[in-house]
């Protein structure tokens, strides 16, 4: 079982300054969805077992239950508490 799922916030881009300008460098690197395979330019992503994911793509392969607050996982799914057992 997996508890809390963790949200990171990815503040907005605005005008030209961004991350890598601010910094000196450029950054490429954007978030990949473990779920659908996109990238994640939604201001908040969710966190599971050091994967990417959205918030509407995070669901028991199962049921489609949203999985807000905890899930399970078994070859690399994800489960409700329901469906694991």
């Amino acid at each position: 079982m997996l508890d809390g799922i963790k949200i990171e916030d990815h503040p907005l881009r605005s005008g030209q300054a961004t991350l890598g300008v601010m910094l000196g460098t450029e950054c490429h690197h954007q978030a990949v969805c473990e779920g659908c395979q996109r990238p994640i330019s939604d201001r908040f992503l969710m966190r599971v077992n050091e994967s990417s994911w959205h918030e509407e793509c995070l669901q028991c392969a199962v049921c489609q239950q949203p999985l807000t607050t905890s899930c399970y996982f078994r070859e690399r799914k994800l489960y409700c508490k329901h469906d694991y057992q």
